[in-house]
């Protein structure tokens, strides 16, 4: 597969996604890491990291994405490298060749976009020579085609008060969402991000009637998207967190109305009454952190004691229907009081506000507050005290217990309390943090460290919960091969990490290590990505300096997996 016609090789669906990813400046960077080696990052749901490696005549002869995608043998966040590295490549373009353009086509009626290799015209560009009569001719043409285009227009240019405006709202999110599902009406996995672009292009309109002042109107569009998008996760694999992440912004955007807008008073309280209606919706059950979120705008709004007093019956009602001492409902609870406290940190003095957080130092957050005032106040006795007790509270909770140890950490080196603090970095290194690694290295000599690390790397070696990750590092920074060597004798996989600090000074132990790890990763591979990752490991060897083992290896498998075409054709690569 070549940079020049990949889109043969790849399904016209991902091809037209990945396009759109590369239209739409998703692929944030590119770098050359060594020759004709691309490291890029596309921006998705998150940032993606795409590895893309090409031959002296731009074929792709491997290439990894970090997103969870599995469906096929690339994904849209690949594609979109592949057309910003072809872009990147074509600097002398010929005006007359046919190859300028690359077409994919979108399905039945010859639809094809075209990517031009050279500078474009710009769309603008081709519409402004356009006359009215052709544009609107052009968009009935579409429009008749295309339902989603018609109502586009409808919602964007038609002539209509706010109620019809909720009504097409609807319809153009449900269009998206048919028009992405399948007959039994679910949105399959790799389907969401084309299944929500209508609750996009309505959180849109959403935006644009609050810039012009129609600040409930903007809320009920909003919470429109909200309910639509609810009703989908219901009937879609949102294993990429696009419909949750959508939802998210939804919310995203009320809070903003909630924090830029200056309401009247009528406007506020007709505002808190659609959140606090919102928030009582059973659509919510299960969803406790999206409700909390609406309750936490209302107490935004609740600047007099009549919607204070409505929003905290609400609260206390929901806390008495919690039950139970289970992570779930103390989570939930410590929400609650987090409301709580805004509201006092809004309408009352700061000594009200202070009193609330030390009377609830059973939730982790009010408890952090108090230890943030002692460690400004320079009271670190006080800091040691109550992260001791925190620790104590949340034995069960390692996360928690991480945060009071380096809050104690934090107070013993402030303190000037050595030993305290080198104990408890000793504990964070067992656990697995190099960072403490090198701040008790400080702590030291030369003539006492000698002595020191090795007893740390013994008690790494002897404990159950063995932290490989710390252990190689400490051993690569203190210089110790012939242990790292030992360490990779005893997990072949970690050779392709480490075979970089082991050469030169165990060549040889590193090509047979490599040799051993590819047989036993070939045997058990069985289809083309498998193949493809045997091929990744040998190009290893062949960095590693090992260009006759990867040759042999490469005959032996030839003969040995002969009846593995696709085997065979990868190993060709390589």
């Amino acid at each position: 597969m070549n940079l020049n016609d990949f889109e043969s090789y790849i399904d016209r669906k991902i091809l037209a996604r990945g396009y759109d990813y590369f239209e739409n400046n998703c692929v944030v960077s590119i770098k050359e890491t060594d020759d004709n080696i691309y490291e890029a990052e596309v921006a998705g749901t998150e940032l993606y990291l795409v590895n893309v490696e090409l031959d002296g005549e731009a074929n792709i002869i491997d290439t990894q994405c970090g997103c969870p995608y599995d469906m096929g043998e690339y994904c849209k966040h690949q594609v979109a490298v592949f057309f910003a590295l072809r872009d990147m490549k074509a600097d002398h373009p010929q005006k007359d060749s046919d190859d300028l353009k690359s077409k994919i086509s979108l399905g039945p009626g010859n639809k094809f976009f075209v990517l031009p290799q050279g500078k474009a015209r710009s769309i603008e560009d081709i519409l402004s020579q356009r006359t009215k009569e052709e544009l609107v001719g052009f968009l009935l043409d579409i429009a008749a085609e295309y339902d989603e285009i018609k109502q586009r227009i409808e919602l964007n240019f038609g002539d209509t008060n706010d109620a019809e405006e909720i009504k097409k709202s609807i319809e153009l999110i449900r269009t998206f969402f048919n028009k992405n599902s399948d007959r039994h009406g679910f949105v399959a996995y790799g389907d969401t991000y084309e299944a929500v672009r209508g609750a996009d292009l309505v959180l849109k309109k959403a935006r644009a009637a609050f810039e012009h002042k129609k600040t409930l109107h903007a809320l009920d569009l909003t919470l429109c998207v909200i309910h639509e998008l609810m009703d989908l996760l219901e009937n879609c694999d949102d294993s990429d967190g696009i419909v949750g992440g959508a939802i998210e912004e939804n919310l995203d955007f009320i809070k903003e109305m909630v924090e830029e807008e200056e309401f009247n008073p009528a406007v506020k309280e007709g505002f808190f009454n659609k959140l606090m209606e919102e928030a009582a919706n059973k659509r919510y059950d299960g969803w406790s952190d999206w409700k909390l979120e609406l309750l936490e705008n209302c107490s935004t709004l609740a600047d007099i004691p009549s919607l204070r007093n409505r929003l905290e019956n609400r609260l206390q009602s929901m806390l008495d229907d919690e039950e139970g001492d289970s992570w779930s409902v103390n989570y939930f609870n410590e929400k609650v009081f987090q409301i709580r406290y805004n509201m006092i940190l809004q309408n009352e003095d700061e000594k009200a506000a202070l009193d609330f957080v030390e009377q609830n130092l059973q939730f982790s957050s009010f408890r952090k507050m108090t230890i943030g005032r002692a460690m400004q106040s320079k009271d670190y006795d006080q800091v040691i005290k109550l992260a001791l007790e925190g620790e104590a509270k949340d034995k069960d909770l390692p996360g928690l217990v991480n945060d009071w140890r380096e809050y104690r950490y934090k107070a013993y080196n402030l303190l000037g309390k050595l030993d305290e603090q080198r104990g408890l970095a000793t504990d964070f290194i067992l656990a697995g943090s190099f960072e403490y690694y090198k701040d008790l290295r400080s702590t030291y000599n030369d003539e006492e460290w000698a002595v020191v690390y090795p007893q740390i790397i013994s008690r790494l070696e002897d404990q159950k919960k063995f932290h490989s990750d710390i252990y190689t590092r400490i051993l690569i920074e203190e210089g110790e091969k012939k242990k790292l060597l030992e360490y990779v004798k005893k997990n072949p996989s970690a050779v392709e990490s480490y075979y970089k600090h082991l050469v030169p000074e165990f060549r040889e132990e590193v090509f047979d290590l490599f040799l051993k790890y590819i047989e036993q990763v070939a045997a058990r591979a069985g289809n083309r990505r498998d193949y493809q990752g045997v091929c990744a490991i040998i190009r290893n060897l062949k960095k590693a300096g090992g260009k006759d083992q990867a040759l042999e290896i490469k005959q032996k498998f030839s003969i040995k997996y002969a009846n593995r075409p696709a085997f065979r054709d990868e190993l060709t690569k390589v």
